[in-house]
């Protein structure tokens, strides 16, 4: 698959987690956002002033970048080292099979670690501390994130935190207005675009959330995020330009505003996706579910066909997807689809 097809896919069915990574690739906004998790015990013990972006980039042919996981380091006020892993996850149900997600990038990374000869682990030297940070934003607030000691039997007696590192579970749908205030304007935007989306009020928060920028247009990173922001509401909005460049004329300037509007929304128009082209991809994807329900399960009750072609979100549907090929009976599918 060509890196530019990665960047079309991202920008079709991970519209939200592309945002994400634009804004929270920024060292500042990361650790902005990090400072303010006053449950977190772990972030006390993190020398922020030391953070550094460590994350890959995709840059293709047309020389667009396009951000992946994102990974952070950073120092441990003792001295030590630790990294920093960044996941986002809209829906929250499957959660055994989130840890192995969690477990496998971990794995990964630290046997590209091993394998680097500059970090050579010699006696008395340990490998950098791990710390995830889960970034959830979805209709359900998510009540409790279970530890991989929840998930894994453990002998009578032997003490459960030998299977356990720390995890922050920013729920970013549940943030209050209030909350809201003690961010960076760019994370407020951030945030109050994920939860407008998830509360079906998106189109309705413009005003608002492009206002955020007014209090930083003299930022130089402002052009980049209001443009990430446009393009994610040209994704997800029937939003015409002269509204959108309407929101943006005071952040930038009325010519700038049209200028960087229009070429954005001719971008969204050649990756093929506005409208047309996002309806063209739910209904493959419902068409993929189900071709792959049936395959495994032959017979698919007239209820549960009708219900997934119910989907038009394509986070939605490519959660499902997943759903459809690691549950391990129709029924197990089908309790997932009612909780969704």
């Amino acid at each position: 698959m060509s890196k530019r097809r990665i960047a079309i896919q991202l920008e079709l069915n991970h519209p939200h987690d592309l945002l994400s990574r634009r804004f929270l690739f920024d060292v500042e906004l990361f650790g902005n956002m990090l400072e303010h998790q006053e449950d977190a015990k772990i972030v006390r013990y993190i020398d922020l002033t030391s953070l550094e972006n460590t994350s890959p980039t995709i840059i293709d042919e047309n020389l667009q970048e396009t951000i992946g996981d994102l990974h952070f380091s950073a120092k441990i006020k003792d001295g030590s080292y630790s990294k920093i892993f960044v996941f986002f996850e809209h829906q929250s149900k499957k959660i055994l099979r989130f840890w192995l997600r969690i477990l496998r990038k971990l794995l990964q990374f630290y046997e590209r670690y091993d394998s680097d000869p500059q970090n050579r682990i010699s006696d008395g030297e340990n490998y950098p501390y791990p710390l995830v940070v889960i970034l959830y934003h979805g209709k359900n607030h998510w009540e409790e994130l279970l530890q991989l000691k929840d998930l894994v039997s453990l002998p009578e007696g032997m003490n459960p935190r030998v299977l356990w590192f720390p995890v922050i579970l920013i729920d970013l749908s549940q943030k209050t207005p209030e909350e809201l205030d003690k961010y960076h304007p760019a994370l407020r935007a951030l945030i109050d675009s994920l939860a407008s989306y998830s509360a079906g009020v998106l189109e309705e928060s413009r005003e608002r959330i492009f206002g955020y920028f007014k209090e930083i247009k003299e930022d130089s990173r402002v052009y980049g995020w209001t443009k990430s922001l446009t393009k994610y509401f040209g994704t997800l909005t029937l939003i015409g330009e002269d509204v959108l460049i309407e929101s943006i004329s005071e952040i930038l300037n009325p010519e700038g505003a049209e200028e960087m509007v229009k070429s954005t929304i001719r971008e969204l128009y050649m990756e093929g996706i506005m409208e047309g082209k996002i309806e063209g991809l739910i209904e493959g994807r419902i068409k993929d579910v189900l071709k792959l329900l049936k395959s495994r399960f032959k017979r698919i009750p007239a209820a549960t066909e009708k219900a997934i072609q119910s989907y038009r979100d394509p986070i939605a549907l490519e959660s499902l997807f997943e759903q459809a090929l690691d549950c391990e009976s129709l029924a197990e599918f089908e309790r997932d689809l009612a909780h969704l």
